[in-house]
């Protein structure tokens, strides 16, 4: 049998094609079970700047929020708990049962993913200077 030769790339900011690609075919293969597909919510100041935003993951009757960020200058206005609900109100137009978020212990958001209702599902160490990632879920 002849060796296959392939080659491996390696980037640090994927083409989002290649991302849907990966995404389809996985899609392809797990139609019984659901699919995954990407959302994002943005909040944009009257320049059109994005201000604050989240995306993240509809996977297998799930939604997953991967990224939550709000500029400084608007913290502790409401604008994550803005989108959070966006968030969970989509998930349930989409039939999930489970939200899920991560955050790590450095970024003090534990108190505030509790604050809407969220549980910590585990705790797993071994990050970068003792960091921890927190691990959250909240039934839908």
């Amino acid at each position: 049998m002849e060796e296959l030769k392939v080659k491996i790339d390696h980037t640090i900011s994927p083409n989002s094609r290649d991302i849907e690609y990966l995404s389809r075919k996985i899609n392809e293969e797990t139609i019984d079970k659901g699919t995954c597909n990407p959302f994002a919510f943005f909040i944009r100041d009257d320049t059109e700047q994005i201000i604050a935003g989240c995306s993240g993951f509809v996977i297998y009757g799930s939604i997953y929020t991967d990224l939550l960020w709000v500029h400084s200058d608007y913290r502790r206005k409401g604008m994550g708990k803005q989108l959070m609900e966006e968030v969970h109100d989509y998930s349930r137009k989409v039939h999930c049962k489970i939200a899920t978020v991560a955050t790590m212990n450095f970024q003090r958001a534990r108190a505030f993913y509790e604050k809407l209702g969220y549980e910590c599902d585990l705790v797993r160490p071994g990050y970068v200077d003792g960091a921890t990632c927190i691990f959250l879920k909240k039934v839908l």
